[in-house]
């Protein structure tokens, strides 16, 4: 299974990514990665009709790879994320 992280952005195979991570829900999917592969499914939110509540996807992403991390005094994460592959939902 792979953790997805929505953001508006692009990551490419190969690229890095600084990635800030502090909101509860993401800094356990970090903490879940790390003890495996280290990999995260960056993916952008699909545009959506107003006034929906749950973002829906886009269909594709990117498969990135936790390449560096250092955790700050109060808990949050500084990541390097560098992109691997696409993926297809």
């Amino acid at each position: 299974m792979l953790g997805l992280f929505p953001l508006n952005l692009v990551v490419f195979p190969g690229v890095r990514l600084a990635l800030h991570i502090f909101e509860p829900r993401y800094l356990n999917m970090v903490d879940d990665v790390l003890g495996g592969e280290r990999l995260i499914g960056v993916i952008q939110p699909a545009a959506q009709p107003e006034g929906e509540q749950a973002p829906e996807l886009s269909d594709v992403g990117t498969i990135g790879r936790i390449t560096s991390f250092s955790e700050t005094d109060d808990g949050r994460y500084l990541v390097t994320l560098t992109g691997v592959c696409r993926f297809h939902l």
